[in-house]
């Protein structure tokens, strides 16, 4: 008689977290080790980065900028800033970004972080909710923004980045 082998899937248990515990806390971002149950029902760790403070009034940490840069007799084009990152010790190309502050709506937050960024104003044509774009790493949470700037008005003729004391983009 042949050996009989199981189809039938085990049943995934409830996953939840145990404990969070910091390992290192600076200015800005806090490393944790939490502990949580698998599928399986095993404990397991994760190493977790977190964004620091709690800011009242805000529905997310940050805001991600799509500006399309509309121009008469020109391409649409879409706005990004060039930025060295040192994590990875070189530059990207990402569109314009930056953390809400307190009590400040993702819209205005949007609309600030691309003027600071890039010297455009817009408008804001949709916000999504709060996303996490990285889940397996942090639970920083972002909207998407999207703007229209209108490149035939005077003010955005020759937009000026407005950097902060250290000459650097503030995200």
């Amino acid at each position: 008689m042949a050996a009989e082998t199981s189809t039938e899937v085990p049943k995934t248990a409830r996953q939840f977290v145990l404990k969070e515990e910091v390992i290192v806390e600076r200015k800005w971002l806090k490393l944790e080790e939490t502990t949580y149950t698998d599928p399986f029902g095993k404990t397991r760790t994760w190493e977790t980065v977190k964004r620091t403070g709690n800011k009242k009034g805000v529905s997310a940490d940050g805001v991600a900028v799509i500006a399309v840069l509309q121009r008469t007799l020109h391409y649409d084009c879409i706005v990004l800033v060039k930025q060295f990152r040192p994590p990875i010790n070189g530059y990207c190309l990402e569109f314009p970004a930056g953390l809400i502050e307190e009590n400040e709506t993702a819209e205005s937050a949007a609309l600030r972080e691309l003027e600071e960024e890039t010297g455009y104003k817009g408008e804001v044509v949709e916000c999504t909710p709060a996303l996490c774009l990285d889940p397996g790493l942090s639970n920083s949470s972002t909207h998407i923004v999207s703007v229209t700037i209108n490149g035939d008005d005077a003010e955005n003729t020759r937009p000026k980045q407005k950097l902060d004391d250290g000459g650097t983009l503030r995200s």
